[in-house]
């Protein structure tokens, strides 16, 4: 049923026109991807997403390969992607386009990809240099005070500005398809994982991490961590 439902999103639907003031959206679709078979899934993910009627898709689109979680997150990758507005998803799930492109992939999804989990949500802080960023690190979020954690957020960001060269924090909320108990979630990303070491150390003794995490201890509990990295980008242009 979920491989269905992935295999729906690839829409023959034409480009919606785009307001910056719109409220954002994404889908991440989580994936185990046989990886005896990952090498033809992406080639022809490249293939499809070259096409003419992939470039008419109203999305930024992120593959990314997951590179750390753990037994309760038994995922590969993410297909991952971002809409700029409520529009765009109007047609969402309308069926695959009939072109030999099309076809392909959906056969070598059918057989490579197993989906674990599909995530319908929304970025309330977002800075967008970040997909120019590879590596990511997601912890996700039990906020029982969503106010007071986005405050302390905003603070927070503010605070370590000039400790996130080359980095960026963004807050999400997560609308439907989330993990039990998991309402949002906080992306740390940076050029690669070396640089998000080197940048957490330094944040992690500073007085403005310390200040986040006695603000927000009474307002919400980490409930998983997972880091990856993206590894192919498409309609960025």
């Amino acid at each position: 049923m979920m491989k269905k439902y992935l295999l729906l999103l690839f829409l023959s639907i034409s480009l919606t026109s785009l307001s910056a003031q719109d409220k954002a959206y994404w889908v991440c679709f989580n994936v185990e991807v046989d990886s005896d078979g990952a090498e033809t899934f992406v080639s022809s993910l490249d293939k499809f997403m070259s096409s003419d009627a992939a470039k008419q898709l109203p999305f930024v689109i992120t593959l990314n390969e997951i590179l750390f979680a753990n037994e309760n997150n038994r995922i590969t990758h993410q297909l991952c992607f971002l809409s700029q507005n409520a529009d765009s998803m109007a047609n969402w799930g309308s069926g695959p386009p009939p072109t030999p492109e099309g076809v392909v992939l959906s056969m070598n999804f059918q057989k490579y990809v197993d989906v674990k989990q599909s995530i319908l949500g929304s970025p309330l802080i977002f800075d967008q240099n970040g997909l120019g960023l590879d590596y990511f690190n997601i912890w996700q979020w039990n906020v029982n005070d969503p106010a007071t954690f986005a405050n302390a957020f905003v603070k927070f960001q503010k605070d370590s500005k000039k400790l996130l060269k080359n980095a960026t924090f963004g807050l999400h909320e997560a609308i439907a398809g989330s993990s039990k108990g998991v309402s949002h979630y906080f992306a740390a990303r940076a050029s690669n994982l070396a640089e998000f070491l080197k940048i957490r150390e330094k944040i992690v003794a500073s007085k403005a991490a310390a200040e986040f995490r006695s603000t927000v201890n009474s307002a919400g509990q980490i409930e998983g961590v997972f880091g990856g990295r993206i590894i192919k980008r498409y309609n960025v242009n």
